[in-house]
């Protein structure tokens, strides 16, 4: 996969707001600091199942954690983390490594996928954010449909929940409990 150029389209057009192109812009940028690639890009490979989480803490580090899948059941799990802030610069990146996930690990997150309709949940939504917290974003490719759910600090729902497995259950992220917001 190859990282998309300050030119290109990572997000489609009023996915992530109504108006404008803030958060489009936001989010670009965090990714390119990460060396990710643009999902959305990707849609007319076929054969391409993928899964990110785009953590977009204000005052710690950016992270993105991607699942891609295989032919064979199984998944690569690629984690990235910035050396800057999600609210502010992004910074460079600082920490790259990468892992097998097995067949069974594959399948409970894809009944997870399914299970919380990931793939019908909306987007963008109307929220009452705040100053201070972060992005959840997660992503989705598959077979050519691309799907993209954001929220501001969820405490629940299908964004957390994913969030939450691809960072602990499968990346085994060290964050201390008051740096999960």
């Amino acid at each position: 996969m190859t990282v998309t150029g300050a030119g290109g389209q990572d997000f489609p057009k009023s996915s992530l707001e109504s108006k404008g192109t803030f958060k489009n812009q936001w989010y670009s940028s965090q990714l390119q600091a990460l060396k990710e690639p643009s999902l959305y890009s990707l849609r007319n490979n076929l054969s391409t199942e993928s899964y990110r989480f785009l953590w977009l803490r204000t005052f710690h580090n950016p992270i993105a954690i991607r699942l891609d899948l295989r032919p064979d059941g199984t998944s690569d799990l690629i984690v990235k983390v910035a050396s800057g802030a999600g609210g502010y610069n992004p910074g460079v990146l600082r920490e790259q490594r990468a892992q097998l996930i097995s067949k069974e690990q594959t399948a409970a997150f894809l009944k997870r996928i399914s299970d919380l309709r990931f793939w019908d949940a909306p987007n963008p939504v109307k929220e009452e954010g705040g100053e201070d917290g972060s992005q959840w974003i997660i992503e989705g490719l598959k077979a050519g449909r691309y799907h993209v759910v954001d929220r501001w600090s969820p405490s629940k729902g299908v964004v957390r929940e994913l969030g939450m497995m691809l960072a602990f259950d499968f990346a085994k992220m060290d964050i201390p409990q008051r740096e999960i917001y």
